[in-house]
């Protein structure tokens, strides 16, 4: 899958800035003062001067001028960065987050276990202990993108309304691609590893399958299963819970109430049930068209133990990058905001994060 898109007459437009405007800026902090529609008093002379250069670049840039674009693109990403690097730190609830410079190589550390057995020597023999060693494991990155066409014309008046709005769906489009990728690498290095997993694939849950790995990934700690509502919503049925009988015979009321208040159980023999959030990609309709997609796969759910090293990385390299260009379809201006990720599970230690999948609902 492309996680970005392609502009025609692409540019960077950091390479085609006058370098005046940095992140502390006043008319960067102007600048998102106006897309939000906040009094600009508190600026006093400044909101003046920065408003009036924001039109003029919107007026340039409404005659083709190149050069105003990029200014205006470096302003909006100056706004957007901060915002957005917060949020993408909460892609750590799948494990390891942490942000690279540019300049810095993209590798993690991981922990590598050494002389693990424990054997039985006479006495006055050396022994083996365990060790921890670290190794440095590259990390493969990807660019995940978002954009939108500006309309510099209404700009130019000092209308700024959708700004605010477009920033917004900016933030949201990388933030899904960003953690459609993460899934993604997840399923397909613990699918794919050699060795000792935990991965079952059934056509719709089964207790027996999603007992065994509840079993075994329970070893490394308490597990929590995490997944969309269609596949979390399964275990009800488990215990026993249809909700279309009258009489529903051994479940605890307790039980009962918490999912006809929720929807969903909250524990399943010990574990944890977790619903992951997961909103519909309204640019993207299903198969038969008659819906929307989602923004990751339905079918697909995460057992993760508590208190044990998690063997899964992300990366973010850097911060935005902003380039500007023409639809490839429409030849419409577009303004792009590229970011840099990667995600890795540590070679080795897939076992410690099972997977269970339904294959009646939606996969990678």
């Amino acid at each position: 899958m492309s996680y970005t898109f392609e502009l025609n007459n692409e540019r960077k437009d950091s390479n085609n800035v006058s370098g005046k405007v940095n992140a502390k800026s006043p008319v960067v902090e102007i600048f998102s003062a106006m897309a939000n529609g906040k009094d600009l008093s508190r600026f006093g002379n400044k909101a003046d001067v920065a408003a009036k250069y924001i039109m003029e670049l919107n007026s340039k840039a409404v005659n083709g001028d190149t050069k105003a674009v990029s200014e205006l693109n470096e302003i909006r990403r100056f706004a957007m960065e901060p915002v957005l690097m917060k949020e993408v730190k909460l892609l750590s609830i799948y494990g390891n987050y942490k942000n690279i410079g540019y300049n810095e190589s993209c590798e993690v550390e991981v922990p590598d276990f050494a002389n693990i057995d424990a054997k039985m020597q006479a006495a006055g023999q050396d022994v083996t202990f365990p060790v921890i060693k670290k190794k440095r494991v590259p990390v493969a990155t990807t660019t995940i993108s978002g954009g939108y066409a500006v309309d510099y014309r209404k700009a130019a008046l000092g209308d700024m309304s959708d700004e605010n709005e477009l920033q917004e769906q900016v933030r949201v489009q990388i933030r899904n691609k960003a953690a459609k990728y993460v899934v993604e690498t997840i399923y397909n290095a613990i699918k794919n590893a050699k060795g000792v997993k935990y991965f079952i694939e059934d056509s719709g849950l089964t207790k027996t399958d999603v007992d065994k790995v509840i079993s075994d990934v329970r070893r490394f700690g308490k597990p929590t299963i995490s997944g969309d509502y269609a596949l979390i919503s399964q275990f009800n049925g488990f215990a026993g819970y249809t909700g279309v009988t009258p009489t529903i015979n051994g479940i605890s009321e307790a039980v009962m109430k918490e999912i006809h208040d929720t929807g969903l159980m909250g524990m399943y023999n010990g574990a944890v049930l977790s619903e992951i959030p997961n909103p519909y990609d309204i640019s993207t309709l299903n198969a038969d068209g008659k819906n929307f997609e989602t923004v990751l796969p339905t079918g697909i759910g995460y057992v993760i133990p508590a208190g044990a090293q998690s063997p899964i990385y992300t990366v973010t390299r850097g911060g935005l990058t902003s380039f500007s260009g023409n639809d490839v379809t429409t030849g419409q201006i577009i303004s792009r905001f590229d970011m840099e990720i990667g995600a890795l599970v540590a070679p080795g230690r897939e076992f410690t994060v099972g997977i269970i999948s339904d294959t009646n609902l939606s996969q990678i």
